[in-house]
């Protein structure tokens, strides 16, 4: 079997599962840092980490059973990851409005510049 197969059909122990969420929270907590010191590099690299280990949970955690404690601390890891999550965006969407901004100012003296010329 290829390696992508045999990864589809690896099944996580549950401590698997729940330390798999744990470092998704690691790279949610790297990606919050980023878009708070605006470090863009930084916070793509943790994006892209923060995916594979998303898909890497996807093939593995399907069919695992948790325990009602190991459910209740997933449970409490994607609450913390769903806020942070949050707050990423609502820093991205104020980055891209202050860039939109900036684009549209540029744009406007460049208009008025080339008026001037003419």
């Amino acid at each position: 079997m290829a390696a992508q197969t045999l990864e589809q059909h690896y099944m996580m122990s549950p401590m698997e599962v729940i330390m798999s969420y744990q470092t998704l929270l690691d790279h949610s907590n790297r990606m919050l840092a980023s878009v708070r010191n605006e470090d863009w590099d930084t916070l793509i690299q943790a994006e892209v980490d923060y995916v594979r280990e998303v898909e890497r949970i996807s093939h593995g955690e399907s069919g695992v059973a948790l325990d009602e404690e190991q459910q209740l601390q997933k449970l409490q890891l994607l609450s913390t990851i769903m806020d942070q999550d949050r707050e990423i965006r609502e820093r991205l969407i104020a980055r891209r409005t202050l860039l939109e901004q900036t684009l549209l100012s540029v744009q406007k003296k460049q208009k008025l510049e080339h008026s001037y010329r003419n």
